[in-house]
């Protein structure tokens, strides 16, 4: 064996190595990768079933409050007016007590209806009994009974059912753009449009008001403490759905919320 031939051996041992050294290297690398998406997907998964529990004891405990609000105060308020209405016969019209009981029954009237506002907001038990989309429906004409924005609610229709908890998380997350748009639109008047195929369920909300909900919706993503917005993106990213945000044609806002196999499975 010459020099030249031990050169070319030597080089080719050489480079073999060499390459061997970068598969190997390159194999390290690929299984460092896939170890920390691992991690990071077991992290993400537990940080959802964290964020999960979270939400269903705040759903629990909202549920319990509900039912005591129904089933104790609203007793006793329908007691109350009972026994108002059964006072006025007693009553004299000289000295205006009878006009006096009618303001303190009006009174009452007015919060019992608060009181039915705040159980339904804090349970909608339409969205058991009903279904999301009655109780979208019966969630707009609560608030209309309550607040000065008119708030007009359409549907297409083609009411497949929902899923329960992807349907609790919708409802919480309409509900929460509905107060956004109060405390910074300006709106006198929103529009829900709820659409759904087989597939895919759409609701848009649109207010006519100012187009600062944009803009606060901008700053909010940059303060920590924001809890309406991460509350909106959280329920949507556990049910797989999304949100995005346009201008309005006329000034306001536009939320479409998209969520894709949202019914409920066969059993």
């Amino acid at each position: 064996m010459n020099t030249s031939e031990v050169i070319i051996i030597g080089t080719t041992v050489m480079l073999t190595m060499g390459i061997l050294v970068v598969i190997l290297v390159i194999f390290q690398q690929k299984q460092v990768i896939e170890h920390k998406l691992v991690l990071r997907d077991k992290d993400l998964k537990q940080q959802k079933e964290r964020l999960v529990a979270i939400l269903q004891g705040q759903e629990q405990e909202r549920k319990r409050i509900a039912e005591d609000l129904h089933d104790e105060v609203g007793a006793q308020l329908s007691v109350l007016k009972l026994n108002l209405n059964q006072l006025q016969p007693l009553l004299k019209n000289e000295n205006g007590e009878q006009e006096q009981l009618k303001e303190t029954k009006d009174f009452t009237d007015t919060i019992i209806q608060q009181l039915r506002f705040i159980s339904q907001s804090l349970h909608p038990q339409a969205l058991e009994n009903l279904g999301l989309s009655q109780a979208l429906d019966s969630f707009c004409n609560l608030m209309n009974k309550n607040k000065t924005v008119k708030i007009l609610y359409k549907e297409d229709g083609t009411q497949y059912p929902v899923e329960r908890e992807k349907a609790l998380n919708i409802y919480r997350v309409v509900q929460e753009l509905i107060n956004n748009i109060l405390k910074h639109a300006q709106a006198t008047e929103v529009l829900i449009l709820y659409e759904s195929t087989p597939t895919v369920l759409n609701i848009s909300i649109e207010d006519n008001g100012n187009g600062q909900l944009l803009r606060s919706l901008d700053i909010s993503r940059k303060k920590t403490g924001s809890l309406g917005l991460k509350n909106i993106e959280s329920r949507l990213n556990i049910i797989g759905g999304n949100i995005r945000y346009l201008p309005g044609a006329t000034g306001g806002t536009i939320a479409e919320i998209r969520v894709e196999n949202f019914q409920t499975a066969e059993v």
